[in-house]
């Protein structure tokens, strides 16, 4: 019998303690009154723009890009005066000479590192009971029932994510892996297709059309990349333009399921409360109660 030797496997990052993963739909002229803290915090601007102050430093941060705060770095941000912004929020324990290298940068987000970012909410949905879109919470609250792995896989996940980061740096070189390439240029030809007829009612023949692809290809690529189907995908992006106009103040809710193309405002408030867990009218509420805290 060989006498095997076994080899230890290095953790260039391993990741301690969690302690916020948010997942936030600011209204315009939203002020966060800032903070510091002694983890690491990660800021990705999903859509919209934001300013934000880091110690003695001022920038922007665009949709599509990530700020990384260091530990004890005081920091804030500020919405836009023009649009509503989302921004996911994830703050991790984390001890790793490598960290330097997200010092004072601002790195844009290829479609790996998005997947990434989605699994991390997926996850944390998974294991804690505190809602991602809880403001100013201090403290995770696990669930009763987590789903078995959904801690060690948040972990592994914000590895990943630091390590494609340095990895790849900008998005143009993981584009160079053909099959991600392929599929995010579907995924992305068929969501912009969804977007110039979200006023309207598309279907999955529609988008087969479109796209030159089939049911079966384009139904695979939207589950390995957002983990829904293709209708619920264009539900969600409805939904997601009514929260915005809900958060910009600027039409009432009869006015905005016209907008989106709903037949009727009781269809419309049936779906926004499916997708976000309550109806226009209290998501409105829960806006204002972040502003006003």
């Amino acid at each position: 019998m060989a006498n095997y030797i076994g080899t230890k496997l290095r953790n260039d990052f391993t990741v301690g303690k969690l302690y916020s993963v948010h997942y936030f739909e600011y209204p315009t002229n939203f002020v966060f009154d800032g903070e510091k803290h002694d983890f690491w915090e990660v800021v990705y601007v999903d859509k919209g723009d934001i300013s934000v102050i880091a110690d003695d430093r001022q920038f922007c941060v665009t949709q599509g890009n990530a700020v990384f705060h260091k530990p004890n770095e005081w920091h804030t941000l500020q919405t836009s005066s023009e649009s509503a912004t989302n921004v996911v929020i994830i703050s991790f324990e984390i001890s790793s000479s490598l960290m330097e290298f997200f010092n004072e940068k601002v790195l844009s987000v290829g479609q790996e590192q998005k997947i990434i970012f989605s699994k991390v909410i997926s996850e944390y949905t998974n294991a804690f009971q505190t809602h991602s879109n809880t403001p100013y919470s201090t403290r995770l609250h696990r669930k009763k029932n987590p789903v078995v792995g959904s801690e060690q896989l948040i972990k592994q996940y914000i590895a990943e994510l630091l390590i494609s980061f340095i990895r790849y740096g900008e998005p143009s070189l993981q584009r160079s892996q053909m099959s991600i390439n392929r599929e995010s240029a579907l995924c992305n030809m068929i969501v912009n297709y969804m977007l110039d007829h979200i006023s309207g009612n598309i279907t999955i023949d529609e988008l087969v059309r479109y796209s030159g692809s089939n049911k079966t290809t384009i139904a695979k690529v939207f589950r390995n990349s957002f983990n829904m189907s293709i209708m619920e995908y264009f539900i969600n992006i409805k939904v997601d333009a009514a929260k915005k106009y809900l958060r910009e103040d600027n039409y009432n809710i009869s006015q905005i399921s016209d907008l989106l193309g709903y037949s009727g405002i009781h269809y419309f408030s049936r779906q926004f409360k499916k997708v976000t867990g309550m109806s226009p009218t209290e998501y409105s509420a829960s806006i204002q109660a972040m502003i006003t805290k």
